[in-house]
């Protein structure tokens, strides 16, 4: 694994960590209370419901069939690499879960959800699916690169807070989901690296 994909998986990683060490703590639960207290129910819940479908286990298995299918000619690391990397995720996210154990926020859910809370599977679907998009079409077209960023960044950003917004998460299960994401995301450069990148004509 090259430097830049190492370091970016242990910052991941540390992240995730340090979210983990600091559950329970007064410096967590303020953090967690101050995320909520600042978006539950005050966005559009009809977004962020609709995020919520995207973001879910069929609904970002979808987008990544239907991106890793017309991105194709990038190779086997979009398809069927992008949804491959989407299965991942939720496997990774499901055994956490179920190992840490933490139960949801106790608010009103605005939105149907299962299982514990920790980290938000819809962050980590979040972070590896519009990451790894983003990476694809940046290859394929270089001129667009800080257009494709920013949005892929700000998709990113509405899929793990839209959970905030209908009380099914902590901030900290958020951070949590964006860390290990970033792990698999480091992982996936990793595969991709060699892989040719075909620019539009």
């Amino acid at each position: 694994m090259s430097f830049r994909h190492l370091g970016l998986a242990a910052a991941g990683l540390a992240v995730f960590l340090l979210v983990l060490g600091l559950l329970g703590t007064p410096l967590q639960q303020h953090f967690d209370a101050t995320l909520s207290n600042w978006l539950y129910d005050r966005q559009p819940v009809l977004a962020a419901r609709l995020l919520g479908w995207t973001g879910s286990f069929w609904g970002s298995l979808a987008i990544a069939i239907a991106a890793g299918r017309l991105l194709r000619g990038s190779g086997r690391i979009a398809w069927p690499g992008l949804p491959l990397l989407l299965l991942a995720s939720w496997l990774v996210n499901a055994a956490i879960k179920f190992g840490v154990n933490r139960p949801r926020p106790q608010l009103e859910h605005l939105m149907s959800v299962h299982g514990p809370s920790f980290p938000s599977g819809h962050a980590m679907a979040a972070m590896t699916l519009f990451g790894a998009l983003g990476w694809l079409l940046a290859r394929r077209r270089p001129s667009g690169r800080v257009a494709i960023a920013l949005a892929a960044a700000a998709l990113v950003l509405a899929g793990g807070l839209a959970r905030l917004v209908l009380g099914v998460h902590y901030g900290s299960d958020v951070l949590a989901g964006y860390a290990v994401g970033t792990v698999l995301l480091a992982v996936y450069f990793h595969l991709g690296a060699n892989a040719p990148a075909r620019p539009y004509r």
